[in-house]
């Protein structure tokens, strides 16, 4: 018998298999084949979309810079116009406050503080920068008590810090006092 035609030593040459990995092999194939093409589909459509957004993200932050300028610009422009017209601000504000000053409220509120035998002799009101107002005035007053009473009310009807500065006897026998005071005017 044709030894060549039959082989049945199984022992030297044993029947394997192989479908199993054959087809495994191919799907593997065919799913990398898969893969590789969306991998290649995705570089092309993000790509372009990647290259865009660098374009738009350069335009941005080059639009920003020039936005960082032009505020840098307005600002020393805001302060340079504001040490300009500074003074003359400073001036009309000064005059409205004046301007807006009750002077009857202030005489009011002086003559409620004044004691019923003592009067005013002179006043010299002057307005401060920070809208309040410096008074000197001189005070005739019968006794001690009396300019201690007006100093009393005085702080009593808004007048802050009342300051005695100078006193001295009339030929009648009267008290001559130099008071100070700031008045903070209600707005």
């Amino acid at each position: 018998m044709n030894e060549a035609a039959l082989n049945l030593n199984l022992a030297t040459r044993p029947l394997r298999n192989r479908r199993l990995y054959a087809a495994a092999v191919r799907i593997l194939g065919a799913l990398i084949v898969v893969l590789a093409g969306l991998s290649v589909f995705a570089v092309l459509k993000y790509g372009g979309e990647t290259a865009r957004l660098k374009s738009d993200i350069a335009a941005t932050n080059k639009v920003q810079v020039e936005a960082s300028r032009e505020e840098t610009r307005l600002k020393a422009d805001i302060t340079r116009e504001e040490k300009l017209s500074r003074a003359r601000v400073d001036l009309v504000n000064g005059i409205i406050q004046r301007k807006m000053f009750s002077w009857t409220g202030f005489l009011t509120e002086l003559e409620k503080s004044l004691p019923g035998p003592s009067y005013i002799m002179a006043l010299t009101p002057s307005f401060m920068s920070d809208g309040k107002v410096a008074v000197q005035m001189r005070v005739m007053s019968r006794s001690l008590d009396d300019l201690l009473a007006f100093i009393t009310a005085l702080t009593a009807h808004g007048f802050k810090d009342p300051k005695v500065g100078g006193e001295q006897r009339s030929e009648d026998g009267r008290l001559i006092s130099e008071i100070s005071a700031t008045y903070e005017r209600p707005l």
